[in-house]
């Protein structure tokens, strides 16, 4: 009997819910040391996380969304990969010298307003992506 071909990628395993998974977890302890539920003297386990969890796992995740053929999947996990891997060295390890705090305070809220454009072009992609649920078939 003559078995129909496998779509591409389709032995390997689903990689979103890693994707998924480093993209909330990371979010989720970065949001309570902003909120001020723990204070910001932890914030290097944040940068520990952001680059191993959020960055380098999304971005294996994305990896394996290229090697299924999910174009969406993986430009979403490698991008906020790179999101994770330039806040870690941003926040963690740069040394902005003798720049006045309100240049680099600006240049860190444009840094994170370009990354919410990105992240609204990205939810209108979705919808598209995975169509909405929703619609009438009649």
């Amino acid at each position: 009997m003559v078995q129909p071909p496998r779509p591409p990628g389709s032995h390997i395993a689903d990689p979103a819910p890693l994707g998924l998974a480093a993209f909330a977890l990371t979010t989720f302890l970065l949001s309570t040391v902003n909120a001020g539920w723990l204070p910001d003297t932890v914030e290097p386990v944040v940068f520990g996380l952001a680059l191993a969890y959020g960055g380098l796992g999304q971005f294996a995740a994305g990896i394996w969304e290229f090697a299924k053929g999910n174009t969406f999947g993986a430009t979403a996990f490698c991008s906020y990969a790179g999101f994770w891997m330039s806040f870690w060295w941003l926040t963690g390890h740069t040394d902005f010298g003798s720049a006045p705090a309100s240049d680099v305070d600006h240049a860190i809220g444009m840094y994170l307003l370009i990354w919410g454009i990105f992240t609204a072009y990205m939810t209108v992609a979705a919808s598209r992506v995975s169509g909405p649920s929703w619609r009438c078939s009649c």
